[in-house]
């Protein structure tokens, strides 16, 4: 394993730039996001492959149309909160409102536009320890209390740990997530990839992608308790933008989703304790990647549940520490 790191300058500054290397992977992370840029993992014969959208270059990672969130961190609150605003303890907070009418991702600026600190790179025979931290402003796009976030990557061979973390001197709401983009293929499609989902609900939304309930997936295009090729789903559905509620209690580890493309044998594990994922098929790419090209497989808490707390939990208040895991895992298959 070796562990190395340079600087690249860009329009949002230097960004840190860290990549690890094992026998049977490769990882690049940028300080840009506290994102994931690269991962190369074998097909089922040994070849590494690539098998994470990234832009031909690091600076290209700080040009906002070309970047949709790559691998990056999200907050200070991942997916959308209806209206741009939300109540919390009886005082209204308006937030910086960038889609359509609602908050994404935590506003224009959100923690995966900025760079964050480097606090440690360390390693030892086996695994690589990187950890990245920011300060997020009281107001920042409107979102109350200072906030003092971790996002801590752990790598091992075959294996990518992500803890985030997050302290707050004042009332707010929080949810971390990473916005990977997958292809095991590295190709320009992933209708030929499977993808399994062991969750019996999911949300359903309103013309703004806002949820209004919660419905069963039997009998649906989104059934996918059992692993099923995407080429039909997508066809059926227009394509996936979907939060699934994962079994189990927020806080206990379990398994979110199976991706795996069965021509090259690449197979990725996700688990999470999060309570929610967000399946989401690349609807919205555009050049320089395709409709289509990658399923995300986004971790966190429920979409709108600071204005829905039905939903699930979403505030953090001083003395309290929000932390989530989510892990995964590549692996392959011998058919």
């Amino acid at each position: 394993m070796s562990v190395t790191t340079w600087s690249g300058t860009t329009d949002a500054g230097d960004v840190t730039v860290i990549e690890i290397t094992f026998p049977r992977m490769r990882v690049q992370l940028l300080s840009l996001g506290a994102a994931i840029r690269e991962v190369d993992v074998p097909d089922r014969d040994g070849t590494l492959g690539g098998v994470h959208l990234a832009l031909p270059t690091v600076a290209d990672h700080a040009i906002r149309p070309l970047n949709p969130h790559l691998g990056a961190t999200l907050g200070r609150y991942a997916n959308r909160i209806a209206g741009g605003t939300f109540v919390l303890d009886g005082v209204e907070y308006p937030l910086d409102v960038n889609n359509g009418p609602n908050t994404l991702h935590g506003g224009s600026m959100g923690w995966d536009r900025l760079i964050w600190n480097v606090d440690e790179i360390s390693d030892d025979d086996s695994s690589a320890r990187i950890r990245f931290s920011l300060i997020s402003p009281d107001a920042d796009m409107g979102f109350p209390g200072t906030v003092s976030a971790r996002t801590t990557y752990v790598l091992s061979d075959g294996r990518i740990e992500t803890h985030y973390e997050a302290t707050t001197d004042a009332p707010t709401v929080i949810s971390m997530a990473n916005h990977a983009y997958w292809n095991l293929a590295g190709s320009h499609s992933i209708a030929d990839h499977e993808l399994q989902v062991p969750a019996a609900r999911k949300l359903v939304y309103d013309e703004f992608q806002i949820p209004t309930g919660i419905v069963d997936v039997e009998s649906t295009p989104y059934d996918m308790r059992a692993s099923r090729v995407l080429g039909p789903i997508l066809e059926a559905t227009g394509g996936l933008d979907d939060c699934y509620l994962l079994e189990g209690a927020e806080g206990d580890m379990r398994l979110g989703a199976v991706l795996t493309h069965p021509a090259t044998g690449r197979v990725l594990r996700v688990f999470t304790d999060a309570p929610g994922m967000q399946v989401y098929s690349g609807n919205n790419l555009r050049s320089p990647f395709e409709v289509h090209q990658s399923m995300s497989l986004e971790t966190q808490r429920m979409p709108d549940a600071p204005n829905q707390p039905e939903l699930g939990p979403c505030v953090l208040r001083p003395g309290e520490h929000y932390a989530t895991t989510t892990l995964l895992e590549f692996g392959t298959s011998t058919t």
